[in-house]
């Protein structure tokens, strides 16, 4: 549990932690995804986490960041959300030698409070959205704020 009462910053904090917690398993787990191409190699990345961890939402009372180990125990019977496949993602690429960085966004007019969090990567100058919350690879929700912060 990240904390009592969450903000975005402290659980934005601890995801950034899980990832570089996460550095030797990621590194164990990276010359499976390797690939010609880093593009590819981030597709692969996207579709392993959309198949190793079921889409289930945390209560907002309840928000965990955990490490690639965690994550991988508990997939099957707590499933996770969009912190843990971030996390998965960004520490992937990460030892994978591709640049990356947790994009939060806000999908509210309202406020620019983010509700969302997912990993961007950078290949040949461009990014590569790694968001397995959403059915297809590359593709980016709707947002109005977004704040990104570099892992790598």
């Amino acid at each position: 549990t990240v904390s009592r009462y969450q903000s975005s910053g402290e659980i934005a904090g601890a995801i950034v932690k899980a990832v570089k917690d996460s550095k030797a398993s990621a590194e164990k787990l990276a010359p499976y995804f390797k690939n010609k191409s880093k593009y590819e190699m981030c597709k692969l990345i996207f579709l392993f986490t959309k198949n190793v961890l079921p889409y289930v939402k945390e209560r907002a009372s309840l928000q965990t960041a955990k490490t690639i180990n965690r994550i991988l125990q508990d997939a099957k019977t707590k499933g996770g959300d969009c912190k843990h496949f971030s996390t998965l993602s960004g520490a992937l690429c990460i030892a994978l030698d591709i640049p990356c960085v947790l994009r939060l966004i806000s999908q509210s007019h309202d406020t620019k409070q983010p509700n969302h969090i997912y990993c961007v990567a950078f290949v040949n100058g461009k990014e590569v959205i790694l968001d397995s919350v959403l059915k297809t690879f590359d593709t980016e929700a709707r947002y109005n704020y977004k704040y990104d912060i570099k892992l790598n």
